[in-house]
């Protein structure tokens, strides 16, 4: 069965996955950036790119299409079972943690352009199929995603910035250090948003266009640790009716965007449980209404630093519900290919 050949790639618990994070980021940072600079020069700047990806792989790719995009370098993302025929003239970045996610292998074999993989595992498929791999290392990870995602995001971004500026921004060797502080400070935070999902029938993650990543990859990482129904949302998307379903038994969890706090103050005026993540000054906001601060250094680092007081989060509330964050229902539904194919 195809999940034999993804579990071989071995996986570690999901809380020494969280914990051991921060440093192993730490780690690998200098290291990656060799092998960013040395993958960049080998596929050259692009006229276009198309990122593509699957799952968490496809959240963490939302910054780094956002970024290139501003700077110049028109690039699009792409949900691997939805990407059609390539243009030969574009550089095509697929990312997949194990290097057989089978949509995105498929994407990667059929392109015709240059091809770069980004890939944890370098003895895979999708690295096979690549004109130039850009691997993580083989970082132990969980089977819920925790530096695999983390990595994963912080490794596209670091090509990203290498297209557009020359180089990774020197910010990303102290990541993990600034990680775990951040860790300390919002430990509490963590654990009063784990406590409130026993209230809790369905949770909205809400983000900027540019940022859909982060409420992307946090929907994913709850409905796996905690099984609670997550959704994610774009903040524009989500004023055009979306939030209209809010119920006394819904958590929001919202990233600061164009809204200019609107989304915030409006469920805030209706009593509703709100953790307000600002990167900014926070807004006017209602009594239920929980803030934490994201200081991240740039754009590109914020979906880390989500993902980080969310695997908190999903790891107490685990606990707390009494679900083995290691123990997933369904595993072998084809989605990874077998050494054979």
């Amino acid at each position: 069965m195809s999940v034999n050949a993804f579990l071989r790639q071995g996986f570690v618990p999901f809380d020494e996955g969280v914990r051991d994070q921060a440093g192993r980021l730490t780690e690998i940072a200098p290291v990656l950036r060799e092998r960013v600079l040395a993958a960049a020069q080998a596929i050259g700047r692009p006229g276009h790119v198309t990122l593509v990806g699957i799952g968490a792989s496809l959240a963490a790719l939302a910054g780094p299409a956002a970024h290139l995009t501003a700077h110049g370098i028109p690039a699009t993302r792409v949900n691997a079972s939805e990407a059609g025929p390539l243009d030969r003239h574009t550089t095509l970045v697929a990312l997949s943690q194990s290097g057989r996610s089978r949509e995105t292998v498929d994407v990667m074999r059929a392109a015709p352009g240059r091809r770069l993989a980004v890939v944890n595992v370098t003895d895979s498929p999708m690295a096979a199929a690549g004109d130039c791999v850009l691997t993580l290392g083989h970082l132990p990870d969980s089977l819920a995603s925790t530096i695999g995602f983390t990595a994963s995001a912080m490794a596209v971004a670091m090509l990203a910035e290498t297209w557009t500026d020359g180089a990774p921004a020197a910010s990303w060797a102290s990541l993990g250090e600034r990680l775990d502080a951040f860790r300390a400070m919002t430990s509490a935070q963590a654990e009063q948003i784990a406590e409130g999902l026993t209230a809790t029938e369905v949770i909205d993650l809400v983000a900027p266009a540019e940022q859909y990543g982060a409420a992307e990859s946090g929907a994913l990482l709850l409905r796996e640790v905690t099984r609670v129904p997550a959704a994610s949302f774009e903040t524009r998307q989500y004023l055009h009716g979306l939030m209209e379903s809010t119920r006394t038994s819904t958590l929001h969890i919202v990233l600061d965007g164009p809204d200019d706090g609107q989304i915030v103050r409006a469920l805030g005026s209706l009593g509703r449980r709100v953790v307000e993540l600002r990167t900014g000054p926070p807004v006017a906001h209602g009594r239920r209404t929980l803030v934490v601060p994201i200081e991240a250094h740039s754009p590109l680092e914020v979906p880390v630093f989500v993902a980080a007081l969310l695997q908190q989060v999903a790891l107490r509330a685990a606990r707390n519900r009494r679900i083995d964050p290691d123990e997933f229902l369904f595993l072998d539904t084809g989605t990874k290919l077998d050494d054979d194919e």
